[in-house]
This record gives C-alpha cells, structure tokens and sequence, in this order.
C-alpha cells in the first residue's frame, strides 16, 4: 500500500502551483498593461487572456494597483540583476554606470513591449522596491570617491540616470531614435555627470558584449504570449 504524500510535501506542491500562477498572471498583465496603458482597469483582461476564473486571479491580487505594481517590481528588478551581474567586471565605476544605461535602453529597443510599459508606468518603476535604488548608489559614490563623477548629492545623481534613461526610453518606444542613440545618450549623461566631450564618447561608445535574455524571463514570456 502507497504512503500518503507527508504535509510538507503538499505544502511544497501548493507553493509551486501558487507560484505558477502568480507568473502567468503577471507576464499576462504585463502584455496587457503595455497594449492598453497602464491607467486602464486590466483585471478582466488580465482574467481573460491567462484562462483562469476571478477566484483564482483574486487569490493573488486585489486591485489593478497592485497587479501593476507586482509587474513593475519583477521586471525591473529582473533586468536590474542581470545589468548588475553583467558590469560588475568593469573596474572603472563610471563604466558600470554607462555600461548599465546602454543595456537598459538596449532591451528597450530590442522589446517594445518593454520601451512601452516602461514609458506608461515611469512612476511606478520609481518605487523603493525598485533594486536600482540599492544597485545604483553604491556606484555612484564610489565614482564620486575615485574623482570620475563630479560630485552631487547621490539622490540628485540617482534621479539624474534615472530620468536620462526613462526619457531616453520614450524616444526609442515612438521609434524615433538612430541606431546610436542609446551611445549618444549616454555620453550626454556622462557630460552631465563631469566627464569632458571626449572621456564621455570613449567610455559611451566602447564595445559592450549583449545582455542575454532568458526563454523563462518575465519579458520573454509576456512578449510570446502577446504574438501568440
């Protein structure tokens, strides 16, 4: 005779089958918030296109506030782990920060899906759950330190990258930008942060290796569920 499965072993099935169905509801979400804005109210949309019932998707969340504020938080942080994880090489802290803000406004030409929530929902990717605000800092102070960024108060500096990249983002979402202008971007913010024309040109347009995008990333599945 089999044994019965023991508590936490259920306990664990029920939190995998819980978390499964948080992400299909968030990568739904994130396709319908960048097709209809994030000011329209998703929820029945959200209900629709993942195929789930209004018990199952209010088990999770209450309000289209807080779907939208589930999405903003995981793609961000998603994409701000990987930039971290793909300039942490770089000696030179102002390069981590340019270098950075190239692979950001370069998944937003690469996924419009993405240059298209982002640009809807600026406000809410400013949140203090967002980890640029723990990634960015320690960065900029330590540019600060070396003399290679003028020095500012961090948060001015913090709104500064920030907001260069979430305009720059716009530019690219209406699809009105050349080829270089997340390079050219960049130098103008490295100008801004004290570099001469030519320091900012040389470290903007220096060789960047592409930042992998994952099959099971929040991106990748929202985009293939909004072709499909």
């Amino acid at each position: 005779m089999s044994k019965m499965p023991n508590a936490d072993h259920r306990t664990r099935v029920a939190a995998e089958r819980r978390e499964r169905m948080r992400a299909r509801l968030v990568e739904c979400a994130l396709a319908v918030f960048a097709e209809k804005g994030v000011g329209a109210s998703v929820i029945q949309d959200v209900i629709a296109t993942a195929e789930v019932s209004q018990g199952s998707f209010y088990n999770h969340f209450r309000t289209n506030e807080e779907l939208l504020a589930a999405v903003a938080q995981e793609l961000s942080n998603e994409l701000i782990e990987g930039i971290e994880g793909a300039v942490n090489h770089y000696e030179d802290p102002a390069k981590r920060i340019a270098h950075g803000v190239r692979l950001y406004l370069y998944r937003a030409r690469d996924f419009p899906l993405f240059a298209r929530f982002v640009t809807s929902a600026a406000f809410h990717l400013a949140s203090p759950n967002n980890l640029i605000y723990d990634y960015l800092p320690p960065h900029l102070e330590a540019g600060f330190a070396s003399g290679r960024l003028l020095r500012v108060p961090v948060e001015v500096a913090l709104d500064l990258v920030s907001g260069f990249a979430l305009a720059a983002i716009a530019r690219l979402a209406s699809g009105d930008a050349s080829d270089d202008y997340p390079e050219q971007m960049v130098s103008a913010l490295l100008r801004a942060l004290g570099f001469d024309e030519q320091a900012a040109r040389e470290v903007a347009f220096a060789p960047l290796l592409p930042l992998p995008v994952p099959e099971v990333s929040l991106i990748s599945r929202a985009t293939a569920r909004l072709a499909a």
